[in-house]
């Protein structure tokens, strides 16, 4: 049973077996891969707004040290800059760290 787990076994039938016993296997080894696909896609979206928020951060950062903003000045700039120029925050911060977009240098109203 331990080599079919770490096999990646979504379920595992015991010899002899009968006919009866094979549906709910399958349905049972369906609901965990089901299962772990949710994870995984759960797993790729945390990691992926995880590191959108550490671009943020930084972001955050140089507005604070090079343009002497205050902390929330920076997050507002950087929101309103994305809702502005309809872009994610992430690539506006990404923008921000690559010095292509400055306070000053953003569209209209930010």
């Amino acid at each position: 049973m331990e080599r079919a787990r770490d096999a990646g076994a979504m379920a595992y039938v015991v010899k002899p077996f009968q006919k009866k016993d094979l549906l709910p296997t399958i349905e049972m080894a369906m609901s965990r891969f089901t299962e772990i696909v949710s994870l995984e896609a759960e797993v790729e979206d945390l990691q992926g707004r995880l590191e959108a928020r550490k671009i943020i951060e930084r972001a955050k950062g140089v507005l604070q040290t090079e343009h002497g903003m205050t902390e929330p000045d920076a997050f507002r700039w950087i929101q309103r800059t994305s809702m502005n120029q309809r872009r994610t925050m992430r690539a506006v911060a990404e923008g921000v760290l690559a010095g292509d977009l400055l306070p000053g240098e953003a569209l209209p109203g930010t």
